[in-house]
């Protein structure tokens, strides 16, 4: 039976479960309070007949609810990094939705692992793990090859490979009505973070991007999820199976192919907000940056069978910010990082009008002026440190989080290069041929043409990249060479000219993107680069600092430019 998708409705059945999930935070600390406003206006709907004792209420993370744990940079606090910071909100947005719960509700937080939160390597994650009152699903981790997951599961109960849950019919004492909770996290773990897991291993860890992934690169986190669902079903034949999957939402249906016993998925790291039927499964996928979070009440009937499922999504943005003055998470954020919430940022344009240059998922494939802006800005401050005008900045925009608007504070400039670890965020700089260069710019946006959204783009200082043309190309629509899609800035006329083959330039880019062996032209050319000892956070913070720019920063036509056509 096709569980359905309802508007909420106050009825009751024999048994019931109340499950609020969030996914893809990204440690965004100063929108976390509005999230928790959200919860509190809505929490009748959420927390239907949350204190009786056959409802079971689940706070459900379905990860990278950190981002970046090792950067430095809070001005209030300049000795805590991300992940301290994050932590501490991690705590209490647990204990602020356990009380809109009630305090008699029979009520539990199930965080799964995203890719961000490993970020700060394996060693971060145990110690929250250890220290935060949550259950950690760890249904695809290789755990015979994960010493470090040994020992915690040895000492904490609260990690596990799968957590079934009872809960008492409402008429009936003999029956129990049982749920599992499954937790799988994407498996290309030296893909996002290269060498640094040195105690944790996935099932099918690989060097793949999203788009690559099939099936067959999943055999082992399948039979794992296999395994765990066998054993419950042959003890509940009617029990519900959840899975938290932050793994995309094509490959949470690529799990379902194979595992068709799963009756609910939450699906994370994609960012989409959509609930879709596969099959007997719903696919409930849960956005990013706290921009919504989604409510399920799910109920079973007498006889114990899945009745309905109802989703409910709600929208912080359609919170009344009135009342974040009272609200305890603002609270804290307010008392904790007052310096950090004070404006340092005019930004106009040349005229002299306020200007927002806007962070959204475009930056991934299109043409962004933010994106401008901040390489011209890193390019700028490179160029005084190197004493060279000719250098080329390359940013890969997946490391971009946050845009900038007048009146910005120090949490908005924290988020903007947000998107890497520390640990890899080293600029490296280099020299390379034309053609050289060429090769690494068409592999990049072919790459992109096939999975925009998850092959990111890389935004240039200082290449103007004709897109549209390559696809054209690519297509056979255009019969012209893709060498004919690049152009390079003239320093001295500012013009943009045809790129030369046989011309040495000179480009600064992350050490992640080097690293990765998936890339072609990245590993033929990554001997001949140097690390620059800086990080493009640090590079821009030195541009906004400089006297001749004092944070009052002036959007130009040169950032306003097309740079991705």
């Amino acid at each position: 039976m096709i569980p359905k998708i309802n508007n909420y409705s106050p009825s009751f059945k024999a048994a019931q479960i109340n499950i609020i999930a969030t996914s893809d935070n990204h440690g965004n600390v100063h929108s976390m309070p509005l999230l928790m406003e959200t919860i509190k206006n809505n929490q009748k709907d959420i927390f239907i007949k949350s204190e009786d004792k056959s409802t079971l209420n689940i706070f459900a993370i379905n990860g990278d609810f950190f981002i970046n744990p090792s950067k430095k940079g809070y001005l209030t606090k300049p000795d805590l990094t991300n992940g301290d910071i994050q932590h501490q909100f991690l705590k209490r947005i647990i204990k602020y939705v356990n009380e809109q719960a009630g305090k008699n509700s029979n009520f539990d937080t199930v965080f799964n692992i995203g890719n961000h939160d490993l970020d700060g390597g394996d060693k971060f994650l145990y110690k929250v793990i250890k220290n935060t009152d949550m259950k950690t699903l760890v249904t695809n981790v290789d755990i015979k090859n994960s010493p470090g997951i040994q020992k915690i599961i040895d000492k904490n109960p609260n990690v596990v490979t799968s957590l079934t849950y009872e809960i008492p019919d409402d008429k009936n004492p003999e029956l129990k009505h049982k749920v599992l909770f499954l937790g799988v996290t994407i498996p290309s773990m030296q893909f996002y973070n290269p060498g640094l897991l040195k105690e944790m291993t996935f099932f099918d860890n690989c060097k793949k991007k999203d788009a690559d992934l099939t099936k067959e690169n999943l055999t082992n986190t399948i039979k794992a999820i296999k395994k765990e669902i066998k054993k419950f079903k042959n003890e509940n034949p009617k029990g519900v199976v959840v899975l938290m999957a932050h793994t995309g939402g094509n490959i949470s249906k690529m799990i379902i192919d194979k595992v068709p016993r799963i009756d609910i998925v939450l699906n994370g790291h994609d960012h989409k907000n959509i609930t879709t039927i596969k099959g007997k499964s719903t696919i409930n996928s849960l956005g990013k940056d706290n921009e919504i979070i989604k409510a399920l009440n799910i109920k079973f009937n007498d006889n114990g069978d899945l009745e309905s499922t109802d989703v409910n999504t709600l929208y912080s943005k359609t919170t009344v910010r009135d009342n974040l003055t009272i609200n305890p998470i603002q609270i804290f954020l307010e008392e904790s990082f007052n310096e950090d919430m004070k404006p340092i940022i005019s930004l106009t344009d040349i005229t002299g009008q306020k200007i927002e240059l806007d962070y959204g998922e475009i930056i991934r494939y299109q043409n962004s002026y933010l994106a401008n802006f901040l390489t011209s800005a890193v390019k700028l401050s490179l160029s005084k440190l190197c004493k060279d005008p000719n250098v080329i900045v390359g940013i890969q925009s997946s490391i971009i989080r946050g845009g900038l608007k007048d009146g910005s504070n120090n949490l908005d400039i924290m988020k903007i290069f947000d998107g890497v670890s520390e640990d890899l965020s080293n600029i490296q700089i280099g020299t390379v041929e034309g053609y050289e260069l060429a090769g690494l710019v068409i592999e990049n946006i072919k790459d992109n043409l096939r999975a925009p959204k998850r092959n990111t783009i890389i935004q240039w200082s200082d290449i103007q990249v004709n897109r549209t043309l390559i696809s054209e190309i690519l297509s056979g629509k255009s019969n012209k060479d893709l060498i004919d899609a690049i152009k390079i800035r003239d320093v001295e006329t500012n013009d943009y000219q045809p790129l030369d083959l046989k011309k040495k330039y000179k480009i600064a880019i992350g050490e992640k993107y080097l690293l990765k062996d998936d890339i072609l032209w990245a590993s033929k050319i990554r001997d001949r680069f140097k690390p620059l000892n800086k990080t493009y956070d640090q590079l821009l913070r030195s541009y906004l600092a400089s006297d001749d720019v004092n944070y009052q920063l002036k959007v130009t036509q040169k950032s306003l430019e097309q740079r991705i056509l």
